[in-house]
């Protein structure tokens, strides 16, 4: 009885294995599963179907927590995001692979290089689906803000803006210092690092000599 419980639960772990083999997310150590099963497939059954049943469920568990898919075309690498009923809210294809990574509890990270220094980064939000603005050359901090300075023509004053990540009136702030000019506009930002709720340590270069600044500023939070 052992023996069949243990063949069902493996044929249904191996048929989602491949089901979702192409569908880049949550991590899934089916390698582990499969050898660990090999391995030990004269020991005890009654621990091994223990495993298999808690392998089947991380599986499972895994698959819907799965809220994009990417992969490789002829065209280049296509990106799909899926809301939480696994309808499709956005798709496109890159020339080369981006990333994808959960930068903070349910909410992905998804990037492009197109040189150095030059990226650029939007977010999606996984329990409501929302889609940030894409950022150029931002930084990320306090896992729900984000840094930048956008270039506007030839101006090369622009302000350090901080805001929350998705713009919805959490933060916004613009800060004016006399950062070094550089190719890029955050390289003279070395450091930001949410302290408290109200407060970040800066770090930048400043004027022609380049001198290094360490400074607390207190950031505005909205309501």
């Amino acid at each position: 009885m052992l023996k069949v419980m243990i063949a069902g639960a493996l044929g249904g772990m191996i048929a989602l294995m491949y089901l979702y083999a192409p569908v880049q997310g949550e991590e899934v150590d089916q390698q582990d599963i499969v050898r660990c099963v090999e391995e030990n497939a004269a020991e005890n059954l009654s621990e091994q179907c223990t495993y298999l049943i808690k392998a089947l469920c991380k599986i499972e568990k895994s698959i819907r927590n799965i809220q994009f898919s990417l992969r490789e075309t002829a065209d280049g690498y296509e990106l799909i995001l899926y809301d939480r009923e696994k309808r499709e809210v956005f798709s496109e294809v890159y020339p080369v692979e981006p990333w994808v990574k959960e930068v903070s509890e349910g909410i992905l990270e998804i990037g492009i290089s197109t040189g150095s220094p030059a990226r650029y980064t939007f977010y999606f939000r996984k329990e409501d689906a929302k889609i940030s603005d894409t950022f150029y050359n931002a930084r990320l901090f306090g896992g729900r803000y984000i840094a930048h300075r956008p270039l506007v023509g030839d101006q090369w004053d622009e302000p350090l803006i901080l805001t929350d990540i998705f713009e919805e009136g959490i933060l916004y702030q613009e800060i004016y210092r006399d950062f070094s000019v550089t190719a890029d506009l955050m390289s003279p930002i070395y450091s930001i690092e949410l302290t408290d709720e109200e407060h970040i340590m800066l770090e930048y270069c400043m004027g022609e000599d380049y001198t290094v600044i360490s400074e607390v500023v207190e950031i505005e939070l909205g309501e």
